[in-house]
């Protein structure tokens, strides 16, 4: 059995388990196994991978780092912090799909430009964020947005099983942080769909770029 092969079965495991308590108190078995997470999926990565590319561990560490701090979801200062963290990841992460986009189809660019504009301002519109929180969340939804008009370009030009696998964990991504901000700012029960969501988003990147030939 080879190391990739056994991280995919322990994060299965650690994923499950977690998903499980989520249904349960809070408690510091829950902390442990959320905080396990992104280590597993960067277990992954590295055992698949030919070649560590920085950018995207950097993107992991740093999403790893705001999972830790959004345990505590409810606490104003965690959750910026937290947010920042994801913040530098989703940027560490548009900085590796950079370098594998070009070249850039400019109409097609434009198109996706005009798309995500127009469907982060009806996301934004559905979470209606509080007063001290648009501007946070207006950065945030940009770069996320962004983030998946890089994995559009980076399919474009690469296509495969990397481009694939990149876009999808991104669609993901926006399907994960909208779920988050309804939990957030609606009181919408949909947490556990925004872990699903969250983990399937970063294992599939993770797979993307172990998967891709420098």
């Amino acid at each position: 059995m080879d190391l990739k092969l056994i991280f995919l079965i322990i994060l299965a495991v650690v994923s499950i388990v977690y998903l499980i308590t989520l249904y349960f108190k809070e408690g510091i078995f829950q902390f442990i196994l959320k905080s396990l997470l992104i280590p597993c999926i960067l277990a992954v990565y590295i055992s698949e991978t030919e070649k560590i590319f920085l950018p995207v561990v950097l993107a992991l560490v740093f999403a790893w780092i705001g999972d830790v701090l959004l345990i505590k979801i409810s606490n104003i200062l965690c959750f910026r912090l937290g947010l920042s963290g994801f913040l530098i990841g989703h940027i560490c992460y548009i900085t590796a799909m950079f370098k594998f986009a070009q070249p850039f189809n400019i109409l097609f660019l434009v198109i996706c430009i005009v798309i995500g504009i127009g469907l982060g301002l009806l996301i934004f519109k559905i979470i209606q964020p509080t007063p001290e929180m648009k501007i946070a969340v207006i950065a945030y939804e940009a770069i996320i947005l962004v983030m998946a008009v890089f994995a559009v370009q980076l399919f474009a030009a690469q296509g495969g099983v990397f481009g694939a696998l990149v876009l999808a964990g991104s669609v993901c991504f926006v399907v994960s942080d909208t779920s988050l901000a309804l939990v957030t700012f609606r009181k919408k029960p949909y947490y556990v769909f925004v872990m699903v969501t969250y983990i399937a988003a970063q294992l599939l990147i993770a797979l993307g770029f172990s998967a891709v030939v420098f």
